[in-house]
C-alpha cells in the first residue's frame, strides 16, 4: 500500500482528520436520533378498550428497540465528547501510538480516537480506532518503524504523528 501524506503538514492533517471524524460521527448520532423519533412517532394510538395482546406486544417491542437505540446514542454521545476533548491537544505529534495518534501502516491508516467508520480526508481513507479495540492493544506504545500483529496479519508502522 503506497501512502502519500506529504500533501499537508502532520499537524494540519491531524486537525482535518479530527474535524472530519467529528462530522462523520455526528452523522451516526443523527441517525440514532432519527431512528428513535421515527419509532416513537410510528406508535399507533389505540382506544384502551380495543388494545389486544398483539398491540401490547408490538408496543413492548417498540419500547425495547427505542431503549436499545437510546443506549447506543448515549454511547455515541460519550464518544463525541472524547473527540471534542481531543481538540486542544490534536496538534501534538506523538512518538508512540496513543490516544490522538495517526498511525500510518503498510495496510491502513488509523486515527486513535473512537470507533469511526472509514472516512476520507484529503483523499486518504482513515479508520477511527477506539483505545478499547483489540487492534489498538496490539499497537499501543509502538513507534515508527516497528511492527505489530493482529489476527495473523503483520502491520508495519511507516509513519506516526
Amino acid at each position: 500500500m503506497s501512502i502519500n501524506i506529504l500533501t499537508a503538514s502532520h499537524v494540519e492533517l491531524k486537525k482535518k482528520i479530527l474535524d472530519d471524524g467529528i462530522k462523520k460521527h455526528q452523522t451516526v448520532i443523527d441517525d440514532f436520533r432519527r431512528s428513535i423519533k421515527d419509532m416513537l412517532s410510528s406508535e399507533t394510538v389505540v382506544n384502551e378498550e380495543e388494545i389486544d395482546l398483539s398491540q401490547q406486544e408490538f408496543n413492548t417491542a417498540l419500547v425495547q428497540n427505542s431503549n436499545s437505540i437510546a443506549e447506543q446514542l448515549t454511547f455515541a454521545n460519550e464518544e463525541m465528547k472524547i473527540l471534542y476533548d481531543m481538540a486542544p491537544t490534536i496538534g501534538n505529534i506523538h512518538n508512540t501510538v496513543q490516544l490522538g495518534s495517526v498511525v500510518v501502516t503498510d495496510k491502513d491508516i488509523f486515527f486513535v480516537s473512537v470507533s469511526i467508520e472509514r472516512f476520507k480526508v484529503d483523499g486518504l481513507t482513515i479508520f477511527g480506532l477506539s483505545t478499547q479495540a483489540p487492534i489498538y492493544q496490539a499497537m499501543e506504545g509502538k513507534k515508527k518503524g516497528e511492527s505489530f500483529s493482529f489476527k495473523d496479519e503483520v502491520y508495519n508502522i511507516v509513519d506516526l504523528f
